[in-house]
Order: structure tokens, then sequence, then C-alpha cells
């Protein structure tokens, strides 16, 4: 087999290009001006503030970072707003 200079190949021949399937493949540039509006999933906003699933859940249900029901029952999921997780980060700086 031969290979061409700047071509890269993995153990199969191909390139080292893969298929990416669902939400992971989305193409997401940088956040433009109104990011701060985007609404975020329970996943999405523990990784913006790089805290735990349970950390989350307990800032959720004492109220102190607002969340948004979606559906009703067993089956409603949360959702959180950018611009709410980052004044609520912001205000818990540590002076000196």
């Amino acid at each position: 087999m031969t290979v061409r200079s700047g071509a890269r190949t993995g153990q199969n021949g191909t390139n080292g290009d893969k298929a990416v399937s669902g939400d992971r493949g989305r193409n997401r540039a940088s956040p433009g001006p109104d990011a701060a509006e985007q609404i975020l999933t329970s996943r999405e906003a523990r990784a913006f503030l790089r805290i735990g699933r349970t950390k989350l859940h307990e800032l959720t249900r004492r109220q102190i970072i607002p969340a948004y029901r979606i559906g009703e029952g067993r089956t409603s999921s949360l959702r959180y707003l950018r611009s709410d997780l980052l004044g609520w980060l912001v205000s818990q700086r540590v002076s000196r």
C-alpha cells in the first residue's frame, strides 16, 4: 500500500477521519453575541460549570440556580439559561 505525503491512514487503510453521528457531529462555532441566551441541558450546564450531577441538582433544588422545567411528570427535564449560570458563577467570585 502506498501512502501519499500528508495523508493520515489508520490500520485499515482508511484516512483518520471518523464518522460522527448525533449531537457530537455538530459544527460548534465560537459563541456569538447572543451566546449568553443559550438554553442548556443539565449535562451542558454541568460541563459549563464543571460541577457534578449531584451538585447541580442540589443548587437547582435549593433554587440557587434558576432552572426551567420542560414537560410534566416523571419524563420532564430541566433547562438552564447560560446567562443565569454565568451570573451565578460571577457572584461566587472569591475576593482577597
